[in-house]
Formats: structure tokens, C-alpha cells, sequence
């Protein structure tokens, strides 16, 4: 029986990494409609939402310095528009693709148009690191819950022991605190990719994956603050195979969605986009579905 479980996890896994080469990181839609109810980061110059890694980049930055705007922009921009980033203040970096085309004469005399790929870096700055700009709320979350709940994945999650509180602004595994904070059900939004119910209990099995992480479960990371970013980054691989693999289990979605294979594309660039990590992290996300299911049935 547990061959079978696993041949079901390689075969996931494999689906993943035929997905890989496709999905598009510029295409890129988050399945909850906002962090600190502000919505995706924008530049309040061009009045355009940033894209693809980007998103993700300005999201956790967001995160980890509490800012409460989702407004970013360039030293250089906020000075146009009246503002004054403060004296040590540190920005974010962002990246922009821009593919530059180029003529050049061949050996038969005839003009041949050649692409070029430009990668600039930039770095801007939060609404909230700047003096004398009034920064205006850009996005509302959505009044209307299209999140329907699903009654044996719920009855599963609870079965786990796992706490899970609801009312954050982002959803997280609290290690500290040993407890999962979701974003209220009515923060997620339908995508081209999924549906609301499908990003909410996908993002939840995600961070319930996370949850068996510790010492006195799986012990697969460590408290140590000298955690490293390839560390952080296999074990988002590792929670969102485990989100792919309990989607498939619960039924909750026939084939894993783009929405999967964009976010561990994502997370392969901070692993020098090397695909042997997906298999390392299959492995310890096969080994947390196993884990919760026993939790389940005992």
C-alpha cells in the first residue's frame, strides 16, 4: 500500500516538472486577494502592478518589515512625485526582463534580427519608508466569500491536532507558537487557474505541511536564526509538493494546477533552478503526507 501512496507522489512530482518549462512567472496570480489588505504591489508613478517574482519578492519583504502599503517605487520616482525616501532607509530589489532586438548582416548580405535579453536590477522603496506622499488604499478585498468549504478536508486538518487560526493577513506557519494563521476564507480569489475553494484549502495543506516540520514531529528544519535562504527555499519546495500531493488525495483538483508549478519555479531560482532538489523535496513532502494521514486515521 505505501508503494502505491508513492508511485502517486512520483507521478505528481513528474506532472510538476513537465509544467515547469511552461508556466510563465509573469502570469503569475496569488490566491489570496492581498497582503495586509492592501493588494498586489504597485508603483504608484506608473500606476502598474508589479509581476511575476516581483509579486513574491515585494510580498515577503512586506512581510518581514511590517509595512502596511503595497506602494513601491524608485528613489528617483518618489522624488517626482513630491516625496522623500527617509535618510537609512534600505530598499528592495526588483527585476526587470526587457528582450532588446538587434539587426545584424549575415554572411549572404541580408539583414538578420537577433533577441537580446536585458536583466536590470532595481531597487525601490515602500510607501512607508518616504516623507510627504499621502498613500491611498488601491485594492479592497472582496466582500463576497467564494470559498466553499469542504467538509472531509476540514474534518481531516482538524484530525491532524494541528491549530489553525483564521484572521491574519497572510497565511504562515508560526513555529514559535506551533500554529497555522490563514487569512479569513473571504480573502481568496478565483484565478484563471483555480478556483477560490482550490487556492484556500491548497494554501492551507501547504502551510499544514510546514507544520510537521519540527523537531517533535519530522524535525526536518531547525529554530537556528542561522537558517540559510537554500534552506527556506527547499522547505517551501517541500510544503508546496506536500500542498500537491493532499490537493490530489482530497480530490480537490484532478491534475496539479500551473499555480503549483509557478510557485516551486519560483522557489527552484533561489536553488540555481537545479530540478534533483524537487526530487530531494518529493521525497520529505511524501514522508509529511504519510505523517498527517496517520495522524488521521489514529
Amino acid at each position: 500500500m505505501s508503494h502505491q501512496k508513492h508511485d502517486i507522489h512520483q507521478d505528481i512530482t513528474n506532472q510538476i516538472i513537465c509544467l515547469l518549462d511552461q508556466v510563465d512567472l509573469n502570469d503569475y496570480q496569488p490566491p489570496f486577494a492581498s497582503l495586509c489588505a492592501q493588494g498586489l504591489p504597485v508603483n504608484p508613478t506608473t500606476k502598474n502592478h508589479y509581476q511575476g517574482i516581483n509579486i513574491l519578492a515585494l510580498w515577503f519583504n512586506q512581510q518581514a518589515r511590517e509595512f502596511s502599503s503595497n506602494q513601491w517605487a524608485t528613489f528617483k520616482q518618489w522624488k517626482e512625485k513630491g516625496a522623500q525616501v527617509r535618510k537609512g532607509e534600505k530598499g528592495s530589489r526588483v527585476i526587470f526582463y526587457k528582450t532588446l532586438t538587434k539587426s545584424e548582416e549575415n554572411d549572404q548580405g541580408k539583414e538578420e534580427e537577433h533577441k537580446i535579453p536585458m536583466l536590470r536590477l532595481y531597487t525601490v522603496f515602500n510607501a512607508n519608508q518616504v516623507e510627504g506622499y499621502e498613500d491611498a488604499q488601491n485594492q479592497s478585498i472582496p466582500e463576497t466569500d467564494k470559498v466553499e468549504r469542504l467538509k472531509l478536508v476540514d474534518e481531516f486538518c482538524s484530525n491532524t491536532g494541528a491549530i489553525i487560526k483564521h484572521g491574519e493577513d497572510r497565511a504562515y506557519y508560526d513555529l514559535q507558537q506551533d500554529l497555522i494563521n490563514m487569512p479569513e476564507t473571504s480573502h481568496f480569489l478565483e484565478t484563471d487557474k483555480a478556483s477560490a475553494t482550490e487556492n484556500y484549502y491548497s494554501t492551507l495543506l501547504h502551510e499544514l505541511t510546514h507544520w510537521t516540520g519540527p523537531k517533535k514531529r519530522l524535525d526536518r528544519f531547525s529554530i537556528s536564526a542561522s537558517e540559510t535562504k537554500q534552506d527556506y527555499a527547499f522547505e517551501e519546495l517541500v510544503a508546496e509538493l506536500g500542498a500537491a500531493f493532499l490537493c490530489a488525495q482530497h480530490g480537490i483538483t484532478q491534475t496539479p494546477r500551473e499555480n503549483h508549478a509557478a510557485y516551486i519555479k519560483s522557489w527552484l531560482r533561489a536553488l540555481k533552478d537545479d530540478k534533483k532538489h524537487i526530487f530531494k523535496a518529493s521525497a520529505q513532502a511524501a514522508k509529511a503526507v504519510d505523517y498527517l494521514n496517520n495522524l488521521h486515521l489514529n
